[in-house]
């Protein structure tokens, strides 16, 4: 079902061919459909880029009236009437419903995950041709960008493998590994460590910022340390974020859910928390293992651990779905501060939600 690279190559210059011209010479107005994670995210881009943006618009009520970065808000029922020329559509959840109301209003559109992985084609194909190791993450790879260009999670749940995180032979089954768990929400992926490891490790470090999931993960913990007689020293727990430097910032769930606890510079978004970097709290303690899965700040955690990185090369496993600049720019960055790194990529949902690229030194 998956198709080769050259199906993907000529799918992304139909999407290229598809946008108006002149559309990022500011010569048309565009629109942005959704005003969320991924929203919030594209808004700047979309400017950078020189796309003439001159509306928002989100089913949310509570949005309607404000504006993002002097960008007004709008409900949906304001396209009928003063449409711009072309809408970007950000909300991944509402794709094909908001493409078809859309085009019934006769208004040219494109989500914005297929028109960014179409202007970057290139990047996507070097790390499909270059850098990945196997022929399974070159398949996980082009079912991924495949389910950007074309909003169908058919492709996602089409190479779906369980025991995220601790799949690959690597990362499982040693026994002297001092892992650090960025995102460990309830503790979930720290108890999956402690049953890949089979209860044998140097360290844990886990990381989370949100006071509910904490509480949570502090009493997971607890019950793990009972029941597989650990030593309580052997395990770090820090109510914190990770990002490249410390600090307090706001954080906010868009959905509602406590998974999708995602930190933000907007004082108004939600409760405080704490960000630490992961080079001052280890303190050239080592690293060997490193799992990251944090809403979105995956590249700003990286440049917070890039000492860690460069001089004990861990193995790490992290997520690139929450932007859809995340798979190039993520790879490439570990590429460059550690060369001899080895990649692998596997996908653990149904849907375009975790993908994980796996890094290691042989």
């Amino acid at each position: 079902m998956i198709p080769d690279i050259e199906v993907l190559t000529a799918r992304a210059a139909s999407i290229l061919s598809s946008i108006p011209a002149g559309l990022d010479l500011g010569e048309a107005t565009a629109g942005l459909y959704g005003i969320g994670f991924l929203g919030r995210w594209a808004l700047p881009r979309l400017r950078e880029s020189g796309v003439n943006l001159v509306a928002c618009y989100d089913a949310n009520p509570a949005l309607h009236g404000t504006s993002v970065e002097s960008v007004p808000v709008h409900p949906a029922s304001k396209l009928k009437n003063a449409p711009p020329d072309f809408v970007f559509i950000s909300a991944r959840h509402a794709i094909k419903p908001v493409a078809a109301k859309l085009s019934d209003l006769g208004i040219g559109h494109v989500s914005y995950d297929a028109w960014y992985v179409a202007r970057n084609f290139a990047a996507f194909r070097r790390i499909h041709d270059e850098t990945l190791i196997d022929d399974r993450s070159k398949v996980v790879l082009r079912a991924a960008v495949m389910a950007m260009l074309t909003s169908d999670d058919r492709y996602c749940a089409a190479v779906f493998e369980k025991d995220q995180y601790f799949c690959l032979p690597p990362f499982c089954g040693t026994h002297d590994e001092s892992y650090v768990d960025a995102g460990a929400f309830a503790g979930d992926s720290v108890e999956r460590f402690i049953w890949a490891h089979n209860g044998l490790f140097s360290h844990i470090y886990a990381f989370e910022p949100g006071p509910r999931q904490f509480a949570a993960l502090k009493a997971r913990t607890n019950r793990l340390i009972d029941e597989w007689a650990l030593d309580p020293a052997s395990v770090t727990l820090v109510n914190a974020g990770l990002g490249e430097t410390g600090g307090t910032v706001s954080a906010k769930s868009d959905h509602g859910q406590l998974t999708s606890f995602t930190i933000r510079n907007d004082t108004a978004a939600g409760p405080m928390v704490d960000v630490v970097n992961v080079d001052s709290i280890l303190q050239g303690k080592r690293i060997s293992l490193l799992k990251a899965d944090v809403e979105g700040m995956e590249m700003a955690l990286l440049k917070g651990a890039r000492i860690a990185i460069q001089s004990d090369k861990p193995k790490i496993a992290i997520c690139v779905y929450h932007y859809p600049a995340d798979i190039p720019e993520i790879t490439n960055y570990l590429a460059a501060l550690v060369p001899d790194y080895r990649f692998a990529m596997r996908h653990h949902s149904p849907h375009l939600l975790e993908t994980v690229l796996y890094a290691w030194t042989d």
